[in-house]
């Protein structure tokens, strides 16, 4: 019998994308979800608070969510041209813990490792602009979910476990049930008495597991639940600012705004321009 079922582990985002970018350009940038990305031409020097790493030729860097970047693109000197191709990730454990939360990921692989990731973006972006007929889109969701759980093993082969990875998922499954309300009700009103029912402890434990898990109270998770799924529909789709402050449980846009930027450093209007420069092909 497995430890932990493999239907407890979900993919809550995966996309693929590639893209040209200006010589030069830096993305400062703080995102609630990991990425993997390949300069295809060119070269990545990225920065964070371990420090600098210099990807270049089939090397990739790896990066968990909600850390701080900062991504110089860097031109082919013969050419004068930066490409690249990456997958934005995001995988749930219990269908409440990021699961890069339990491991440590390097900030980048060999060449022979990054060969073979950017062999799975191209698989994932031959899918992604495949035409669909109501039965092949079936085809093509089982055979996303195939390249998305060989990306996660090939993720977790380089990884190691987290210092602190059995007390959190020791947690993880205390706060599973409300955790899991969080997740399936995150765009409703919350508050903490529908915690509290959903939870087997006391009002003192929640909190402090909450306080050992996330360094957060109960409210100020579901918040910042709330600007992370926000953070990811402005990056996915059309939608205003304004409709996703509303769609994100938010009062009002002007709210929304100021609370994102305190988490991102940006305004949603950035970052929805940021990401669509990323995403440029």
């Amino acid at each position: 019998m497995w430890g932990v079922d493999l239907i407890d582990i979900r993919i809550h985002h995966l996309e693929a994308g590639s893209g040209s970018f200006p010589p030069g350009w830096v993305h400062e940038k703080t995102v609630p979800f990991g990425i993997i990305a390949q300069a295809t031409c060119g070269t990545y020097e990225l920065q964070t608070e371990s420090g600098t790493y210099v990807v270049t030729g089939s090397e990739a860097f790896l990066t968990p969510a909600h850390l701080p970047l900062r991504i110089k693109h860097i031109a082919d000197p013969a050419t004068g041209i930066m490409s690249a191709r990456y997958i934005h990730f995001q995988f749930y454990l219990l269908d409440s813990l990021e699961l890069f939360q339990l491991y440590e990921l390097p900030r980048k692989c060999d060449a022979k490792t990054g060969q073979q990731f950017g062999e799975l973006i191209e698989q994932l972006l031959a899918l992604r602009d495949t035409e669909q007929s109501p039965l092949s889109s079936i085809l093509t969701a089982i055979k996303k979910n195939e390249l998305a759980y060989r990306f996660l093993s090939m993720l977790i082969e380089l990884a190691a476990p987290s210092a602190s990875s059995a007390s959190l998922l020791s947690i993880a499954q205390q706060l599973q049930p409300v955790l899991a309300y969080i997740r399936d009700h995150w765009s409703e009103a919350i508050d903490i008495e529908a915690l509290l029912d959903r939870f087997a402890g006391s009002r003192s434990l929640l909190f402090q597991l909450f306080r050992n898990q996330f360094q957060q109270t109960p409210m100020d998770y579901v918040k910042s639940t709330r600007l992370n799924e926000a953070y990811r529909q402005l990056c996915t789709s059309d939608t205003s600012v304004a409709e996703v402050a509303l769609a994100s449980g938010f009062a009002n846009s002007f709210h929304f705004s100021r609370e994102f930027k305190a988490k991102f450093q940006m305004t949603p209007t950035d970052a929805r321009k940021a990401n669509r420069l990323w995403m440029s092909t």
